[in-house]
């Protein structure tokens, strides 16, 4: 089944994209499509993880990682994202990217229906954004 996830980068209030994409994909697909919803590039360490808040990490997606070997492609390739969703009540699955700039996205499944995938269209794709992508290097003065 299609679901649909609105993904919202925290620090920048009006970026929020809504996703489409299948349950029977995997966390790393969500990680590609994150990516290229808000235009960054791929080139840092990355990890999901459920709670009540960003601060308030209860569950890590796929199990707690070693961190002194971890590889966020090889780990988040083997989890579904069905083995998520549904939530936990009251909680979301956060994703943050880019361990020094830290940038955080809030990912909850939005009220739209689930529906079957539709023929000739490839999935996972943007079908909403609002506001525009934060900037992931900025030029500092």
């Amino acid at each position: 089944m299609i679901i649909t996830l609105r993904v919202k980068c925290l620090p920048v209030e009006e970026c929020i994209q809504l996703i489409e994409i299948d349950n029977s994909a995997f966390v790393l697909d969500l990680h590609s499509a994150i990516q290229q919803a808000v235009d960054f590039d791929d080139d840092h360490m990355f990890e999901f993880f459920i709670g009540r808040t960003p601060r308030n990490r209860a569950i890590s997606v796929g199990g707690d990682p070693n961190w002194s070997t971890f590889d966020p492609f090889r780990h988040y390739e083997k989890v579904l994202l069905s083995e998520i969703f549904p939530l936990p009540s009251g909680m979301k699955l956060f994703y943050l990217f880019d361990f020094g700039d830290s940038w955080m996205f809030q990912i909850t499944k939005s009220t739209r229906k689930d529906k079957v995938p539709q023929p000739g269209v490839s999935y996972p794709r943007v079908v909403d954004a609002k506001g525009g992508n934060p900037e992931q290097y900025p030029e500092w003065e």
